[in-house]
């Protein structure tokens, strides 16, 4: 769904002397090779400096296919060395008068983990299935000026509290509300006109860029606000209308099945198989997939459903292989979870915590519902599997950086931050009710202020922090803070904020403030602290204390997190064009709406934000009405 791309560098060789000193900033470079080595060879590091805390490093890799992935590991200050230390190189030209060979190089800062030895040069050839390994093991040294000094905490722009007269008349369900456009638009994109049934189409955009179609992803999280709705919905004709459209997504599903691999992206509007080049394999695709069917098929069940339909049309792919997808996906889950994959931004292969905590949740439902189903065998497979993923989801929580990676492996696209959105959607998406990084979880909340503020020094939009009617608008969200994707293609600084990315820290506040209500307390620690610091300052909440939902503390903290939430949607609703449509972004600067237009999970993202303040505030009624609005 998003343009993959490759930064084009410009670098200066040095190839008279074994070390070479700048006089501008007193790097020491280390010249290892000045030419390319023999062919056959494969890849041969050529220069590298550790400066000011970035680490540079240039190589000769040999072109024996189109695809190339170069990574350079290396061991920490400590000298350890994990997935994390190690860095991608990107491609920079052909090495001049021999075009076997090419040059690329990598500059990246590496202060925060440090760095003792350079361990090796690893090139996967993916065409041809080649791996080439230079094995270094050279000490480094680091030379020029110190590391950049640690960033000082931001101080908040703004204290709102409490829930907003604005928010909730913006929310309100009503025939011309905005969540009105929201769902309806949301539902045109479902089944839309030449479309197979079942499918639904992520942007009406098919040209700068190409959205038109069915993406595996999209699709499911679009079906899971309609099973939201469908839970809700008390009108018969409303219920019907969402039940047929989920049956006829899980028909769909199963014909995907057919015709592809588990892990593929996305599929045309009618339903066969996208065969270009793209990111591959997705597998978050079959755990989202399986889990938007597997609570219909619960929700189906709960309005007395037939539970003889549900195998046969939904869970049973052995006994029917073209009707029924869920169990097939989980079994997929279960047997490739632990693989590196591309994630929602379609951008990387690497092992991902969107990916992994997507995969717990399916396979933790999955189990529960093959159990509830008498299949015993798979509910032990996926439970096996789960408690697998589990076990690994530790790696992503970094000490140093206070921070759950996006990613466990190297930096990849120049993400030297490791912060990305993804980590929350994660969250939203994967969590399973089972306390495995909940929307409480110490780790989550100074991850999301994290990645939250640091959008604050990237688009010149987040200066304006009020609306007309100075309302305070939160900060504005994009994707990571080093993305360069415009909506259309790539460029330095370009960016955007989103319009899904900004809901989304709306929808884990308000999901944040209803499960510490439902604890009656606040427990602070020191990982938490900077997230309360920020959003809450007026409650001076200490770390080590516990603070019971009778304390004026908790009350002050709760309303801060309401207000910030509303701030969040407020930032969305300020940048919402006057017809109520959403495009996938809004402009770092102007903040005009940008990009693919009517994008399906904008819309989705709205819904579900609005559908989670509605329960912390009580509003019982919200989901019904929604869910019943346009039926009779």
């Amino acid at each position: 769904m998003f343009v993959r791309h490759r930064f084009q560098k410009l670098i200066a060789f040095v190839g008279l002397l074994c070390v070479f000193s700048s006089a501008q900033d007193n790097c020491t470079t280390s010249i290892v090779s000045t030419a390319p080595p023999a062919n056959g060879t494969g890849v041969q590091l050529q220069q590298f400096s550790y400066c000011g805390g970035d680490l540079n490093i240039t190589a000769y890799i040999e072109d024996v296919n189109y695809e190339k992935i170069v990574i350079v590991s290396y061991s920490d200050r400590s000298n350890k060395s994990t997935p994390v230390n190690s860095i991608a190189l990107d491609y920079v030209s052909a090495v001049t008068g021999n075009e076997r060979w090419q040059i690329w190089s990598a500059k990246t800062p590496i202060y925060i983990d440090g760095i003792t030895e350079l361990l090796k040069i690893t090139y996967k050839a993916v065409n041809v299935n080649k791996v080439y390994t230079q094995i270094l093991n050279i000490p480094v040294i680091a030379s020029g000026g110190p590391a950049p000094a640690p960033l000082a905490a931001p101080v908040p722009y703004a204290t709102p509290s409490g829930f907003s007269d604005d928010i909730t008349s913006w929310l309100a369900v009503g025939a011309l509300s905005q969540i009105a456009t929201c769902k309806t638009r949301m539902f045109d994109n479902i089944n839309s006109v030449g479309a197979a049934n079942g499918t639904v189409v992520a942007s009406t955009s098919t040209a700068n860029p190409d959205y038109h179609y069915n993406w595996v992803r999209d699709a499911a999280l679009t079906m899971d606000v309609v099973v939201d709705l469908y839970q809700a919905a008390t009108v018969p004709s409303a219920i019907s209308y969402y039940e047929k459209i989920l049956f006829q997504y899980s028909q769909a599903r199963a014909g995907q099945q057919q015709v592809g691999g588990l892990g593929e992206p996305k599929f045309y509007l009618n339903n066969t198989l996208f065969t270009g080049p793209w990111g591959r394999p997705q597998n978050d695709g079959p755990a989202e997939a399986a889990v938007a069917l597997i609570d219909f098929a619960s929700a189906y069940l709960a309005k007395n459903g037939s539970l003889e339909k549900v195998r046969k049309e939904i869970y049973d792919s052995t006994t029917y292989p073209t009707f029924a997808p869920v169990k097939r996906d989980l079994l997929y889950v279960a047997a490739n979870w632990s693989l590196e994959s591309f994630d929602l931004w379609e951008e990387e292969s690497s092992y991902h915590f969107f990916n992994s905590l997507v995969s717990h949740r399916a396979l933790t439902i999955g189990s529960a519902f093959a159990a509830k189903l008498n299949d015993s065998s798979t509910a032990s497979t996926l439970s096996t599997a789960a408690d697998a993923v589990v076990a690994g989801m530790g790696r992503f929580w970094d000490e140093n950086r206070q921070l759950i990676l996006y990613e466990y492996g190297p930096v990849l696209k120049n993400k030297t931050s490791f912060k990305d959105i993804a980590v929350i959607l994660g969250v939203l998406h994967g969590y399973a009710d089972d306390d495995i990084f909940s929307y409480t979880n110490d780790q989550v909340l100074v991850s999301a202020y994290q990645i939250a503020t640091s959008f604050l020094s990237v688009y010149p939009i987040a200066k304006v922090t009020l609306d007309s009617a100075g309302g305070v608008l939160g900060i504005p969200i994009g994707r990571y803070p080093e993305d360069v994707y415009n909506g259309t293609g790539t460029a330095p600084e370009g960016g955007n904020p989103w319009y899904l990315a900004t809901s989304t820290l709306a929808e884990l506040l308000y999901k944040a403030t209803h499960s510490f209500t439902n604890q009656s307390s606040i427990k602070v620690s020191n990982t938490s602290l900077p997230f309360w610091t920020y959003f809450a300052p007026s409650a001076s909440l200490a770390a080590g204390t516990t603070y019971p939902s009778t304390s004026s503390p908790f009350k002050t903290a709760i309303g801060a997190l309401e207000g910030w939430a509303d701030a969040f949607m407020r930032r969305v609703k300020f940048h919402v064009p006057a017809d109520g449509r959403l495009a996938e972004e809004y402009h770092r600067r102007d903040g005009i709406a940008t990009g693919a237009e009517d994008l399906t999970w904008s819309y989705a993202s709205v819904v579900t934000a609005a559908m989670a303040r509605a329960v912390v505030r009580g509003d019982v009624g919200y989901a019904r009405g929604l869910a019943n609005l346009g039926f009779t």
